[in-house]
């Protein structure tokens, strides 16, 4: 099998962690006719300093956890890291990772429990209940990133706490429309689901780029997020006159290989641009039917770049390479 090929949207972050120094432990006794001294006893020299609370109320067993498992992750290593590092300001971190089940009740519930043990920095699912959570880290002046979030209003949306580490959605179009130029196509036909704005908005940001260039779309369907059967949308592709020179689909795992198979057992070869949602080791349950996928990512490994020497830590650590790229996120 050919090697399946990512464009890399690059977006160097640098996240500064402030954090209040502790206060030393003390033990007061009470003076008849002075003020309260301070006594320190032996213990406080040797006490562990208190941990600082990182939080991370995700999705780990639904249809989001292809992309916040892989995100907490990469948190572990991390918080591992600095952590043989000497901690942040003298003091080690501790990572607590509950799972919402991309339900907003739990995901709400999780989170509450985070804050109230003290989290001081909160990590925000990929899947929908995060305005909700966000709503909350806001109100208890917590910050809180948006996961493997992208939409570009998420952070204007979720409240001042919010920021996000990767590109957001109408660069990763704009990005997807400036390849498909750049490789000479001038058709385009799209797939979109609008249950959610991830799958709904990234065509419309591909479709003004791609115009904009001098191309023109030739329409579009829609299909149901895990839906496991997309024939009625292949159907409809193959049906085409004039075929389009390529197929734009904000589609992700596990929905990108069932599209794939069904689409090159339908005898349709026509290339297939796609988004980082796509981007994972499952794209490979797609076998042969992957060839022909492009799929734009935050961040790929090569030529010894940040993402290689991140790989290559990984590897030292766990003895094998990340499944997704989403991982370094963490």
């Amino acid at each position: 099998m050919k090697r399946l090929y990512a464009l890399i949207t690059a977006v160097t972050l640098v996240l500064t962690a402030c954090s209040a120094g502790a206060t030393p432990a003390t033990t007061t006794t009470e003076a008849p006719s002075a003020e309260p001294s301070v006594t320190t006893t032996a213990a406080d020299k040797t006490a562990v300093p208190e941990p600082i609370l990182i939080g991370f109320a995700g999705d780990f067993s639904d249809i989001y956890s292809f992309y916040d498992s892989p995100v907490r992750e990469g948190a572990e290593l991390a918080v591992a890291e600095i952590n043989a590092a000497g901690g942040v300001l003298g003091r080690p971190l501790e990572f607590v990772a509950r799972d919402g089940r991309n339900n907003q009740d739990e995901t709400m519930r999780a989170t509450q429990e985070l804050i109230d043990q003290g989290a001081a920095y909160l990590i925000g699912t990929s899947g929908d209940p995060f305005l909700a959570q966000a709503s909350l880290a806001c109100a208890a002046g917590i910050p809180i990133s948006t996961g493997d979030g992208t939409a570009p209003t998420l952070v204007g949306d979720a409240g001042p706490c919010a920021f996000q580490t990767i590109m957001s959605d109408n660069l990763q179009g704009a990005v997807d429309a400036e390849y498909a130029w750049s490789q000479g196509y001038k058709t385009a036909y799209m797939l979109r689901s609008t249950e959610i704005p991830y799958t709904n908005d990234l065509p419309t940001y591909f479709a003004a780029a791609f115009e904009h260039a001098g191309g023109k779309i030739l329409g579009e369907d829609v299909y149901r997020i895990d839906a496991g059967d997309y024939n009625v949308q292949v159907t409809a592709i193959a049906a085409l006159d004039p075929a389009p020179d390529v197929i734009f689909t904000p589609m992700f795992i596990p929905d990108t290989p069932v599209f794939l198979r069904q689409l090159r057992a339908a005898g349709i070869e026509i290339p297939v641009l796609s988004t980082d949602g796509a981007v994972d080791a499952s794209i490979l349950e797609a076998g042969d039917a992957v060839e022909g996928l492009v799929a734009t990512t935050h961040a790929w490994p090569a030529d010894d770049n940040a993402m290689a020497k991140f790989y290559a830590k990984y590897k030292e650590a766990t003895g094998a390479d990340p499944e997704s790229p989403v991982v370094a996120i963490g």
